[in-house]
């Protein structure tokens, strides 16, 4: 399933439009480039006419009936009479007012296209696993929604959703979790579900009790939760970022920080985890420089999760490594890293019954 999502050029940024990746496999298509060709298979076509020019809007008119057989969604203010008469030149688009809550555009394109995230989970997949990476995919859309219109984030949602990765987890391994999480068209949520599923299991295998182990699974589907403030265009690039785009990415343990703060509903150790997870024990991580005791066992559980997720995970600009790789260079940071904890770690992921957690090609979108 992808949505197109149609401009006069690049989204403008305080369009919603921008979003809807967080939510759906979506491509951007321009106005003078609507075709049968780049509409594809599309289901959806988004259509943004905000700064939309004469020429563009003429040249969708030409290549409407590429997209007349699909809902098409024209978003508009209609306090803008230019956009207004617009919107009626072109064929029959469903009119959406630009500052419509995301949440209510989000579930109006999810019903047009009939959109199921496991739709993609291969059919080896257990039920129960299925069930799990759906759970916790709609608590991620939740956690995106949030960030965004500062809704309360969705607690019942995410032990849930905790507890049902831990239990399908300890019965299965992670093969089949990694298997309906590289279904995912996002990059990002497919780190933070694998950085959850890497957490509760290595706090299982220190033998830390239940609770415990859910808070780490919980701990990893939020801990990104400030890369919601990026734009995609960063987050999801294909190419090696530039050192001004690479400043930003590394913005986001702050931003988690100013959107955690307030939330009062969110545990202070899974906050610290969002916060913390760059901190080194030298002293060298970020955002604040923390040193040796200042950083609990739980951060440095998280630390080493997301350092091995991001090492082992195939992006479009990089291939993954092997996980003795991973290992090797994670040592090799030395004093960085509670050095006994990530022994344990090695044992663990060395382990023959762990399973093969780097089996996914390359995806194309980062």
């Amino acid at each position: 399933m992808e949505i197109v999502l149609i401009s006069d050029g690049p989204l403008p940024l305080d369009s919603p439009v921008r979003k809807l990746p967080f939510f759906f496999p979506a491509r951007l298509v321009d106005m003078t480039d609507v075709s049968s060709r780049t509409v594809g298979e599309a289901r959806v076509a988004v259509l943004e006419l905000l700064d939309a020019s004469e020429a563009g809007l003429t040249a969708l008119k030409k290549a409407w009936s590429s997209i007349a057989e699909i809902p098409v969604l024209c978003l508009i203010s209609s306090k803008d009479r230019r956009e207004v008469m617009q919107a009626a030149a072109l064929g029959k688009p469903e009119i959406v007012e630009r500052d419509t809550p995301l949440a209510v555009l989000v579930r109006t394109v999810r019903s047009k296209a009939d959109y199921d995230t496991a739709s993609g989970v291969p059919d080896t997949v257990p039920a129960d696993v299925r069930e799990a990476y759906r759970k916790g995919s709609a608590f991620l859309e939740g956690l995106a929604l949030s960030a965004t219109d500062g809704s309360k984030i969705q607690i019942k949602l995410l032990n849930e959703s905790a507890n049902e990765i831990l239990a399908t987890l300890s019965h299965y391994g992670m093969a089949p979790w990694m298997d309906a999480i590289h279904s995912h068209h996002s990059a990002t949520y497919r780190h933070s579900l694998m950085v959850a599923g890497m957490a509760g299991l290595f706090a299982r295998f220190l033998n830390w009790d239940e609770a415990g182990c859910r808070e780490m699974v919980a701990g990893g589907l939020i801990h990104d939760i400030g890369k919601m403030r990026i734009p995609l265009t960063i987050l999801d690039k294909s190419g090696k970022l530039t050192d001004e785009e690479r400043a930003i990415v590394d913005k986001h343990a702050e931003f988690g920080r100013e959107m955690l703060k307030p939330r009062l509903e969110v545990p202070f150790d899974i906050k610290k985890m969002a916060i913390q997870h760059h901190e080194y024990l030298d002293g060298s991580g970020y955002p604040d420089g923390l040193k040796g005791d200042k950083i609990s066992a739980k951060v440095r559980l998280m630390t080493i999760c997301d350092i091995f997720c991001a090492l082992t995970e195939a992006r479009a600009y990089k291939d993954s490594l092997p996980p003795r790789a991973a290992l090797e260079m994670m040592r090799n940071m030395g004093k960085k890293l509670d050095t006994a904890m990530l022994l344990k770690f090695s044992d663990m992921v060395l382990e023959r019954a762990f399973g093969d957690i780097s089996r996914a090609p390359a995806s194309e979108d980062a």
